[in-house]
């Protein structure tokens, strides 16, 4: 039987000032950089809740809960050998293998530490899976259904579009279940990218009602703002987002600080804050490990909002619930000043 059941998280997540993370990995990964140059980033559920309790301690005076919504790791090197195509049964396999090691890793942190406030709460996310229908999809995971949050589609991984998700029916899927998808927003030019999200799945999603929290979206994209006005959309807003622009890091190059407070101040009732740890600190060819410590980088993103107004309240609890849970009169009043907010260059 299921440890929990979607109605007691949600009331436990809105009892106080939580601090949610809606973009989290746990698992193991092997990327490689070049001919030579691996990496391997792990992180345990375990590791990952001490992680948010650590924040919650040292950054945000009277925050209660700590909950963050665990994605499997993408295995993209077992799906894809660098150089050859994905193997659709391998991927299968991979993703199945990945789903309930995550939801069991989820169960059993749940099952050890219990529910109740001031308490760390894994929330587990699936891998949708772009090679079998959504309909056998959901039958494998029916007798879990209470303890999947949302579901995650990375085009990249998979080499397959958001348009295929579509067809597969895992939007349907998502608002059969009243889960939000969490969408990988690939670099420009490969497949999954920002203008791809908006023409292959934001306007359905939102005839269908299905929450979409896009994921490593550019903060200096200029698509970002007009996507941000389609309604239930919301983004990341974190270090890897910022690492990856260089906004975030010391030093800062000029004017990126200012930019991010533009955004925050503009569509910032749509953004959450995601840690998204172990990646943020990313390793790159060279050598080197890019990016901030946990807690600078999560200062630095509360101060870029405190610069222009806008409430951490809603940065690190009241967006990530609205999204996990759905709030239509939240997003009914975002979607009238989404109508009327301005959109900056």
């Amino acid at each position: 039987m299921p440890d929990l059941t979607r109605s007691q998280v949600s009331a436990l997540l809105r009892a106080d000032a939580s601090l949610i993370s809606p973009h989290e990995h746990v698992g193991s990964e092997l990327i490689q950089h070049g001919a030579a140059d691996r990496h391997t980033y792990r992180q345990s559920v375990g590791e990952l809740m001490t992680l948010m309790a650590r924040l919650r301690d040292r950054l945000l005076d009277g925050a209660g809960t700590v909950a963050a919504l665990a994605l499997p790791m993408p295995f993209y090197r077992y799906f894809k050998p660098e150089g050859t195509a994905v193997d659709p049964v391998t991927a299968v396999r991979a993703i199945r293998r990945r789903n309930h090691e995550t939801l069991d890793a989820c169960a059993e942190h749940r099952a050890t530490e219990g529910l109740g406030p001031g308490l760390a709460v894994p929330l587990a996310a699936l891998l949708a899976d772009p090679f079998r229908s959504a309909e056998i999809f959901a039958q494998e995971y029916a007798d879990r259904r209470e303890e999947v949050f949302a579901l995650k589609w990375h085009p990249a991984a998979h080499l397959r579009s958001p348009a295929a998700h579509v067809a597969l029916g895992y939007l349907e899927l998502a608002a059969d279940w009243d889960v939000p998808i969490v969408v990988h927003c690939a670099p420009a030019g490969r497949m999954g990218d920002l203008p791809a999200l908006r023409t292959q799945l934001l306007a359905r999603a939102a005839e269908a009602g299905v929450r979409i929290g896009v994921a490593h979206a550019g903060h200096l994209d200029p698509a970002l703002p007009q996507v941000l006005t389609a309604p239930g959309v919301y983004a990341d807003l974190g270090p890897w987002e910022a690492l990856r622009e260089r906004t975030l890091g010391a030093p800062a190059p000029t004017g990126h600080d200012e930019r991010l407070g533009t955004l925050l101040a503009s569509s910032g009732s749509r953004l959450m804050f995601s840690l998204d740890s172990p990646w943020h600190l990313e390793h790159w060819a060279s050598g080197r490990l890019l990016g901030a410590p946990a807690e600078e980088s999560l200062a630095r993103l509360l101060a870029a909002a405190a610069a222009v107004g806008a409430p951490r309240e809603r940065l690190l609890h009241e967006n990530a619930y609205a999204f996990l849970f759905g709030d239509r009169h939240h997003h009914r009043a975002d979607e009238a000043a989404a109508a009327t907010r301005p959109v900056p260059c």
